[in-house]
């Protein structure tokens, strides 16, 4: 039969587990709110994957219109803003929608964009998808970053240089409060094309990635630098 002394040390002893216990829950609780606040934390970079179905709609619907774009080279100008305007939109929209963006500002850069920089923009996007592949230089196959800007400006009558450090070596700096649809944007071993909105790009993304649509996040804006691709007048 237990003595009081050995009752009381038990007791103690299922106390103390108690408390230990307590405590450990409650350090988990802790820490599980300061992971899921530096999750949250504005400004953060985060990958934001993009469903297939939005991709391949993106990237067709894309194609459609640099096709249509290409046959309004005889438009006067000022009709020329209403070439594929509906599809321009609404792809934009989808675009926005997907990078938690204001599509409103990002309407009226493609839109209001030249015809060149539509189609380098939309041949870019008519490669959402397709794989990244170092020195692969096969639209709707296999490309590195700057096939895919090479490709897209090529499209548009602009040829580029293939290497991204010569893209932006030989582009014409500027700010990035005056930069359009098109502009190439570059950090040491990397070129991406803006979609017309400081933050938003399109690029193709080494490792096992494709061709996407991305935000930079704030923080890293200040490491890009930008350039115009477009022949000096």
């Amino acid at each position: 039969m237990p003595t009081n002394s050995s009752r009381h040390s038990h007791n103690h002893a299922m106390r103390t587990h108690v408390r230990h216990r307590r405590v450990l829950v409650v350090v988990a609780v802790v820490l599980g709110s300061i992971a899921g606040l530096v999750a949250v934390r504005p400004g953060t970079a985060r990958a934001v994957p993009i469903p297939e179905h939005s991709t391949e709609w993106i990237a067709r619907t894309a194609f459609d219109i640099t096709t249509e774009l290409r046959r309004a080279g005889d438009v006067p100008q000022p009709e020329l803003r209403d070439v594929a305007a509906r599809a321009i939109s609404e792809t934009a929209s989808l675009v926005a929608y997907h990078l938690d963006a204001d599509p409103v500002p990002l309407r009226r850069a493609w839109l209001d964009a030249p015809l060149q920089r539509k189609i380098a923009v939309f041949s870019a996007l008519s490669q959402l998808g397709v794989p990244y592949e170092l020195n692969g230089d096969a639209p709707f196959v296999g490309l590195d970053c700057s096939a895919l800007t090479k490709y897209a400006w090529g499209q548009a009558g602009v040829n580029l240089d293939r290497a991204s450090a010569s893209q932006y070596a030989r582009g014409r700096r500027i700010a990035i409060d005056r930069l359009r649809a098109g502009d190439l944007v570059w950090y040491p071993g990397h070129i991406m094309m803006s979609l017309g909105v400081p933050e938003l790009i399109v690029h193709a993304r080494s490792g096992a990635r494709t061709v996407e649509i991305h935000r930079i996040a704030d923080e890293r804006l200040d490491w890009m630098r930008w350039v115009d691709p477009t022949p000096r007048s």
